[in-house]
């Protein structure tokens, strides 16, 4: 039951990308997400619920590329709790390009979406079955 819950969590998880927060004008590019593994947990309840969402994080990238945790807030909530609490929760162990001003590395603050999505009932099915005997 254990690799089956950590497969589907994998699974869960859609491609992410930054849009900027509105600022001040400033021409830095934007971060570039490194992590291929994301940090996020799907929350049991729903998922077991089906119940899927996304959740618009406002952080800040340092220079390193690395979230600066107390940055971290909800900028467009998902419309249940226990996805934007998952998403806080994660948001520490991801790493960028940082963005780039005149080529020195700055940070910037963006707004990151996070997606939780179900995985087709089909491709489930198929990595959590035992296999036949042969």
């Amino acid at each position: 039951m254990r690799t089956v819950h950590l497969v589907a969590v994998l699974a869960l998880l859609a491609p992410m990308g930054c849009r900027d927060t509105p600022d001040k004008g400033d021409d830095a590019g934007d971060p570039t997400l490194l992590t291929r593994e994301l940090p996020f947990v799907y929350p049991p309840a729903l998922y077991a619920a089906r119940v899927e969402g996304e959740v618009g994080l406002r952080l800040f990238i340092d220079s390193l590329g690395l979230v600066v945790p107390e940055s971290t807030t909800v900028a467009e909530p998902s419309g249940h709790p226990e996805f934007d609490s998952a998403a806080v929760a994660g948001a520490p162990y991801l790493e960028f390009m940082p963005a780039r001003d005149a080529g020195a590395r700055v940070g910037k603050t963006v707004v990151l979406p996070v997606k939780f999505r179900l995985p087709p009932a089909d491709s489930l099915r198929r990595d959590t079955l035992p296999s036949a005997k042969r």
